[in-house]
């Protein structure tokens, strides 16, 4: 009996490992272009930093700090989460120092687009979105656009930091036909990989645009839209909080920010609009 549990546990540590570098593996070929340098050696290190990247885009910033600083601890050398969790530190905090110095440090012997992409740390911190979004941002993205177009997280950054909104809409339609239908610039397409888990963030990001420029009942269909596609996320939900008390209906704000909590208990906005509102 004994022998026959010790067998099974053998079988399913094997498939649980495996099941694990599957999740790790990168849905797109580094080789192929000369993209940032986010992969590492170590499959759980990227399984981190994969999961990481999915709440970064869907604004799910609590979980996406979590999982960066996990990726660090089975890969110390990386830049990538550094960078990131730079901006996720209080301003001015020997933690953000600590991710600047290590992030430089890091991505010494990386290619250009990589250093390029670090260089963001030397941007003045004026956004709340530093260093991936603020003044100066853009210029580093068309930077980093030129060396590498197929890359989509430049895309996406690139198209989120342009000036102009009509620009910003333009430019993230652009990317979303990209990613959903495969048509766009043939320097631009991905050659290889599956991106399709940029699609709802894009979609989140779009009705903000849209609500921006005036334009409610577009925003408030892309904010639906982008609960059925990311149903299990709480920024979804968070999102269309936000559209309903923007236009002062706090009885349906307060029910969807209520659906953010309840989906992630520690949804900092959703709880401080819950806070307020209940007051």
């Amino acid at each position: 009996m004994k022998k026959i549990l010790f067998i099974l546990s053998i079988i399913f540590i094997g498939c649980e490992t495996q099941n694990n570098k599957d999740n790790a593996t990168w849905s797109f070929d580094a080789s192929t272009g000369d993209y940032i340098e986010w992969q590492s050696e170590n499959d759980f290190a990227n399984e981190m930093t994969n999961a990481a990247f999915g709440h970064l885009y869907n604004v799910e910033y609590e979980k996406a700090n979590v999982f960066f600083e996990k990726a660090l601890e089975y890969d110390p050398s990386l830049f990538g989460p550094h960078v990131v969790l730079a901006g996720l530190a209080p301003a001015g905090s020997e933690k953000e120092a600590m991710h600047v110095e290590k992030a430089k440090e890091n991505v010494a012997e990386k290619n250009e687009t990589s250093k390029v992409f670090v260089s963001l740390l030397d941007l003045p911190r004026q956004s709340r979105w530093w260093p991936l979004i603020g003044p100066g941002a853009h210029d580093k993205w068309s930077e980093m656009r030129t060396l590498e177009p197929k890359g989509k997280l430049i895309h996406y950054y690139y198209a989120f930091s342009i000036p102009g909104m009509e620009n910003k809409i333009s430019e993230m339609e652009s990317l979303l036909a990209e990613l959903r239908d495969g048509v766009g610039d043939s320097e631009s397409l991905a050659v290889s990989g599956d991106h399709s888990y940029m699609i709802a963030p894009i979609v989140n990001v779009l009705g903000y645009f849209y609500y921006g420029t005036g334009d409610k009942e577009k925003a408030k269909s892309l904010f639906e839209e982008y609960i059925e596609l990311y149903p299990n996320g709480y920024n979804p939900y968070d999102s269309m909080g936000e559209y309903y008390y923007n236009e002062g209906d706090l009885e349906s704000a307060k029910l969807y920010y209520s659906k953010a909590v309840e989906k992630y208990y520690a949804a900092t906005v959703a709880n401080g609009r819950l806070s307020e509102l209940n007051d």
